[in-house]
């Protein structure tokens, strides 16, 4: 266990170093970082790791990015050396979050709770290409529940602007969760927002109401 514990902490080395010299933290506090760290890591490679051992770890580096931003803006640091707004150790800390999560629910894959706060958080740090992997594999791993399928397909209708995609994953819901009035009434809502965007839409264009039929 202590190998790979030390791997996993010297590959932090790089990023961390970078937030020092960057200015976010002082050498005490990057020496307590890796400390906090490690005392995480030898909980969670125990084979008896619990879920409150991820919880603790990932709300102590929710906490360390929230410390990051603020000073971002207190100390005014807006680009690196190289002319970079966001270096790749600007947005490491919430890498290694959603690796806590990757982890947690490989573990837990059955607690429902779980997937939903690593999708929260997706969308709390504007991770799309995460969010993307968590709905994947909730989907996979809980195609029975409506909410999963609801939330992704608002993901791609709203986020990513793509109806016919959100379409496809509702009618995908609604055949594996065949008895769920509540999906049938999300799906029926998105295609009401859909259509009204799409008159909207011909109404800037100067297409009037007439051709709504012909384009659906």
């Amino acid at each position: 266990m202590a190998d790979s514990v030390r791997r996993v902490l010297e590959q932090m080395v790089p990023e961390l170093e970078e937030l020092e010299r960057r200015g976010y933290f002082s050498r005490a506090e990057i020496k307590s970082i890796i400390q906090k760290r490690q005392d995480f890591e030898y909980d969670l490679q125990r084979r008896a790791a619990l879920k409150s051992d991820f919880m603790r770890s990932i709300e102590y580096e929710k906490s360390l990015e929230r410390l990051r931003v603020l000073r971002k803006k207190e100390r005014n640091i807006v680009a690196d050396d190289r002319g970079s707004s966001k270096s790749s150790s600007e947005y490491s800390i919430v890498r290694r979050t959603h690796r806590l999560y990757e982890r947690m629910v490989r573990k837990f894959k059955g607690d429902l709770s779980l997937w939903n706060d690593w999708i929260q958080f997706c969308s709390a740090s504007k991770s799309a290409r995460y969010m993307s992997k968590a709905l994947t594999r909730a989907m996979q791993l809980h195609p029975t529940c409506a909410a999963i399928w609801t939330y992704a397909a608002a993901w791609e209708f709203e986020h990513n602007h793509n109806a016919t995609i959100a379409r496809s994953l509702m009618q995908r819901g609604l055949r594996m969760c065949k008895n769920d009035p509540a999906l049938w009434a999300e799906y029926f809502r998105m295609e009401l927002l859909y259509a009204a965007r799409l008159g909207a839409r011909r109404q800037v264009l100067g297409l009037g109401d007439a051709s709504l039929d012909e384009a659906t």
